[in-house]
């Protein structure tokens, strides 16, 4: 869906970035996120017994098979699609519920059939930005705001809710149901993910024109210590250290041999305590 609506403010906003590009990172958030880094080497390495399958996907989107994962593509790829791919072959997770599908469905399915998991997927989307509604053994072709939220209660320990939404925060907004409606009825062990979060850092400056704020809305949970949520894979803060990146050059190597600039990508894990 291509269209676009204005909303009129009271007062000028000049969105810039102010952490990040040519300014540090945001020193309290770098400190929070920095400080799980040894987990992120785990999940990193765990991620590596998958070069093979990694492998196997293809570069670019196949006409023939639509509803396979490619590598070369705009919306989610890189090290956003490693760790889908990852937590799914390693937690063979119940249930998997997706507020915004797409390509990140063909990754998620991939690993279902590679693995023989037993994993139901669930679609959350008026409008997806691919055909996937044959991957999905559900579909809600509806907005978030008009479904009942009680069907996040279903997720269990070990299940996945995976979030890329609109990612603005507004009243009666997606993102905005997810932080204040979701996530507190969530059960401990459910694994969260959100999609284009570049924290400790501001959107980037190329991004201003979308005025996305979500990000904001899950920092200030963060810098308030919230203890329901860990860290568990920040993917651009990964992407951008050069030391927590060096682990998964063997992937890096897989697609930049076959001519393909590896993505750090935007995927933010946490996880419920």
């Amino acid at each position: 869906m291509s269209s676009l609506y204005p909303i009129y403010i009271q007062f000028p906003i000049v969105p810039k970035p102010r952490f990040g590009g040519d300014q540090p990172p945001h020193s309290f958030l770098y400190d929070i996120i920095n400080s799980n880094r040894l987990d992120y080497e785990v999940e990193l390495r765990s991620f590596l017994q998958f070069e093979k399958e990694f492998a196997s996907i293809g570069v670019h989107p196949d006409p023939d098979s639509p509803e396979q994962p490619s590598w070369n593509n705009s919306w989610f790829s890189g090290l956003d699609a490693v760790a889908l791919y990852g937590y799914m072959a390693n937690g063979n997770p119940a249930r998997y519920y997706e507020i915004g599908s797409g390509f990140s469905t063909k990754f998620a399915r991939r690993a279902v059939v590679d693995h023989g998991l037993q994993t139901a997927i669930v679609s959350i989307d008026p409008f997806p930005r691919d055909e996937i509604d044959d991957l999905c053994d559900k579909v809600i072709r509806q907005p978030l705001e008009d479904t009942d939220i009680r069907l996040f209660e279903e997720l269990e320990s070990g299940d996945i809710l995976f979030v890329d939404s609109s990612h603005y925060v507004f009243q009666n907004s997606d993102a905005n149901i997810v932080f204040l409606e979701i996530l507190p009825r969530l059960k401990p062990g459910v694994r969260v993910h959100f999609h284009d979060i570049f924290l400790p850092e501001d959107y980037p400056a190329s991004w201003s024109h979308r005025f996305y704020n979500e990000q904001y809305l899950l920092a200030a949970y963060l810098l308030a210590q919230g203890p329901s949520y860990k860290i568990t894979f920040p993917s651009y803060f990964v992407s951008q250290d050069s030391g927590l990146k060096q682990i998964v050059k063997p992937i890096v190597d897989i697609l930049e041999r076959q001519g393909l600039p590896f993505s750090g990508g935007g995927s933010f894990w946490i996880v419920k305590s």
